[in-house]
């Protein structure tokens, strides 16, 4: 007798065919959501970093030393060059919110009063409790200037118009803090200056290189590794060493960034070659080609927007680096020059011990050295997961 048909007997059917796994591009990703929640690609990114506390955390550490460089001269209380001859090596004076008799008053600082050490008959100088200067927001000062206008207000100073020195003074007077808000500005300067040049120049180099191959791919390969083949740090102290001491700061700072520029481009464009060869054999660049779009059109709407994820990534770790790099040159006395102020022109003060014991205050500018170090690293590495394409959402 029939048995009647059992719908569980069938046994599930199994795909065999191989899987092809294709790479995912923006135009992938972006095709993948249209069916979804309709979620671009950068849409995505946003998503994912915000989702990254450590990333978040390097932001809001990279917007605030971005902020603090951009209006340096409204958070600086003084010049960076303005001297405070009374207060050589000065201790930092920290600001107090208790009177002497108790309770809350408002914010001041305590003058310096002068002893000297039995041991080695230095002049030093202490706190003197009969000496006060209070402390106010939005105060006059020395002039400043931002986009050509010119401003005398100040984020914070003393009432009186006496010196407030929150991280002390140099062997010159000059105020610590206001010369490390000032360095802020110089050293991001340099920082962004080389990024962008570089990022320009391999990306160009790199793009062309990969796109068209050839003749064309094997000369430029040649010249990147050249560039690639020398050692890196013997070359910068070679040739920032042979730079004009007497030259213009300006005319030194833009020859020292040309010179970071020269040695920094070629990483990037190898990195770029790889990735345009495998991105000009996908469906949508050979349909680009099929219908007759130029060279142009194909590089800039279909193969650059594929790199860029890339690009930036890489960008947000080369700021670091060149920070660290432009501060250890200006500390051995051959990057930054006087009278522009840098972190490493301020640690050039501190080279020998005796220095360094007498006035170990000066020693601030490696703290801003650390923290920007950090958080452009925390914020590089939260971007680089956030446009990972394969991580989980």
């Amino acid at each position: 007798m029939k048995q009647p048909y059992n719908p569980t007997d069938d046994k599930p059917m199994v795909d065999n065919r191989p899987q092809i796994d294709v790479p995912t591009t923006i135009e992938t990703m972006n095709a993948e959501t249209a069916t979804g929640p309709g979620l671009s690609y950068w849409q995505l990114v946003r998503r994912r970093f915000l989702r990254n506390r450590y990333g978040v955390v390097g932001l809001i550490g990279c917007m605030i030393i971005v902020i603090t460089a951009v209006f340096s001269g409204f958070i600086a209380p003084y010049d960076g060059e303005t001297k405070d001859r009374t207060a050589i090596y000065s201790p930092p004076q920290m600001p107090k919110i208790f009177a002497p008799e108790g309770g809350l008053t408002r914010p001041y600082i305590l003058g310096y009063a002068e002893e000297m050490d039995p041991n080695t008959f230095e002049i030093t100088f202490v706190p003197d409790p009969e000496v006060r200067h209070n402390l106010a927001l939005f105060v006059k000062g020395d002039p400043w200037t931002f986009l050509g206008l010119e401003f005398e207000t100040h984020l914070v100073g003393t009432t009186d118009g006496g010196f407030v020195h929150l991280l002390g003074t140099d062997s010159l007077g000059r105020d610590v803090f206001s010369r490390m808000v000032e360095g802020t500005r110089v050293t991001l300067l340099m920082g962004f200056l080389v990024m962008a040049a570089s990022c320009f120049i391999g990306t160009i180099v790199g793009v062309s290189s990969g796109y068209f191959g050839g003749v064309f791919d094997m000369l430029v390969q040649r010249i990147v590794e050249f560039v690639r083949s020398f050692p890196d740090l013997p070359l910068y102290l070679a040739l920032v060493a042979i730079l004009p001491r007497r030259a213009d700061p300006i005319t030194v700072f833009i020859l020292f960034a040309s010179i970071l520029v020269l040695l920094r481009w070629a990483d990037l464009s190898r990195e770029l070659r790889g990735k345009v060869i495998s991105l000009r054999s996908m469906d949508y660049v050979r349909s680009a080609v099929a219908v007759g779009a130029s060279d142009q059109r194909i590089i800039g709407r279909h193969i650059v927007p594929n790199t860029s994820s890339h690009i930036i990534v890489w960008a947000t770790y080369q700021l670091p680096e060149v920070i660290l790099l432009e501060s250890f040159l200006s500390f051995l006395g051959v990057g930054v020059q006087a009278p522009m102020v840098s972190w490493g022109t301020m640690l050039n003060q501190v080279r020998d011990f005796q220095s360094f014991a007498a006035a170990p205050w000066l020693m601030a500018p490696v703290g801003m050295i650390v923290i920007s170090v950090l958080a452009f690293n925390a914020f590089g590495d939260g971007l680089r997961d956030a446009m990972d394409p394969y991580s989980n959402d």
